[in-house]
């Protein structure tokens, strides 16, 4: 597996419900991934502000990691582990 950073705003298509947010599709150099399964989620925090991060699936072997920061309002790709 290779990892590679990426640090990219990304559109990303989210359901809020019951208090929780599930992220359905996201927008990534002109192409749009239906995220297919949410490996795992966690938040993290710098200073005040809070992160809440995505490990998902969208049709391939690869994985992404999408980053919400809570106080900006918007999604970042953080990183791509691409098989292989």
């Amino acid at each position: 597996m290779v990892f590679e950073d990426i640090r990219e705003p990304v559109g990303v298509i989210t359901m809020f419900e019951n208090g929780y947010m599930q992220p359905l599709k996201f927008r990534w150099k002109n192409r749009v991934y239906k995220i297919e399964r949410v490996h795992g989620k966690w938040v993290s925090h710098e200073g005040y502000t809070k992160f809440f991060h995505y490990s998902v699936s969208a049709g391939s072997p690869d994985c992404f990691e999408l980053c919400f920061d809570a106080d900006k309002m918007a999604w970042e790709l953080t990183r791509v582990c691409m098989e292989g």
